[in-house]
């Protein structure tokens, strides 16, 4: 195939309420839609949206990598994914511009072999993906009234942000909906980074008799000794996520013992091929592996989608059911969540439908 031209959009996307990342709080997600056309009529959709705490560069840096990307690839040539990786390997320091040209890219190959995009990078890709509900920081009559809503959606995991607020008040709410719940659904728990060393260690020992099914980012990104110490301390399964927002990263987590779970975005990694490298890497050391959004829109939560179910290795709930944290999203009609799953496209490529 060969790119005939390249285009990106920019869009901004309210969220329903504040979300918290290690560098502080954002209310809405803002970003690019990238469109790859080639010569032989072929469409290929991509997202790019960085988001700070992640790793990731401005929207800025973004904006002038795609600039770049369109005249280098304008008149290019595309028949694999090694092409994909040859062209995109000079973008590794803006990584949300690379996963939108390569999602665009990834998109018309499977288009171009009739497949999936899932199926394209794995023939033995599932069709759905099991996926965890979240509740965020909220007080306890509505957690309660979330975690009763959820349990008849037919969610089988809900993911709990704490840290917010004090302990005493997390350790409230996780004790309702653990008794709404009763042991119908897993319950993990988010603390982007809140507690120190010590108070990780105390406050999971409190939560141990709620049977938590994993924490994730307890403590600062940066201490993977500290990640270790929470670990060795606790009968929680510790999670890493903005601990890992590159190979390097992953290599160290894993060095260092810090984690049983890695949370992989695959805006943040650079794109789903990073991203199922990632995976595989951490199968390897004997990890589990979470997908998860960083909030993006509709383009992106398809590809990661379309990347969760290509590696059937992931035996735990995804973070993907996201769109609803949105007040409104990109224009394409995707998956939504059935008895807590969602399901693939049945068309090629993503499979994105305008609205």
């Amino acid at each position: 195939m060969n790119i005939q031209q390249v285009d990106y959009f920019s869009y901004k996307l309210p969220l329903r309420s504040t979300f918290q990342t290690a560098l502080g709080t954002i209310v809405d997600r803002q970003g690019f839609v990238v469109k790859i056309a080639t010569s032989e009529g072929i469409i290929g959709m991509g997202e790019a949206a960085p988001l700070a705490g992640f790793g990731m560069e401005s929207l800025a840096e973004t904006r002038s990598a795609l600039s770049e990307m369109s005249k280098l690839l304008a008149g290019r040539s595309i028949e694999q994914i090694d092409d994909v990786v040859a062209m995109l390997l000079p973008f590794a320091k803006t990584p949300a511009a690379k996963h939108g040209v390569e999602l665009a890219l990834l998109d018309l190959l499977a288009q171009s072999n009739q497949k999936s995009l899932a199926v394209y990078l794995n023939p033995l890709a599932l069709d759905r993906v099991e996926v965890n509900a979240v509740i965020g920081a909220v007080n306890m009559a509505i957690s309660i009234e979330q975690t009763q809503k959820i349990l008849q959606q037919g969610y089988k995991c809900i993911k709990v942000k704490v840290g917010a607020r004090s302990f005493e008040q997390d350790l409230q709410v996780l004790t309702a909906i653990r008794s709404v719940a009763s042991d119908r659904i897993r319950v993990r728990i988010d603390a982007n980074q809140a507690w120190s060393v010590d108070r990780a260690i105390d406050n999971l020992r409190q939560l141990e008799q709620l049977n938590i099914e994993y924490v994730e980012q307890p403590i600062a990104a940066w201490n993977l000794e500290g990640m270790a110490k929470v670990r060795a301390s606790t009968n929680i399964t510790i999670a890493a996520d903005e601990s890992v927002t590159n190979l390097e990263q992953l290599d160290r987590v894993i060095a260092n013992r810090s984690a049983d779970v890695i949370i992989l975005k695959p805006m943040a990694m650079g794109g789903i091929l990073t991203a199922r490298r990632a995976a595989y890497i951490a199968f390897a050391a004997g990890l589990d592996v979470v997908i998860t959004t960083t909030i993006d829109g509709s383009i992106a939560r398809l590809g990661a989608l379309h990347l969760a179910a290509s590696l059937p290795e992931i035996t735990r709930a995804c973070g993907l059911a996201t769109g609803d944290l949105l007040v409104k999203d990109l224009p394409y009609i995707t998956p939504q969540p059935e008895q807590g799953f969602l399901k693939l496209p049945i068309l090629t490529g993503l499979g994105l439908c305008p609205l």
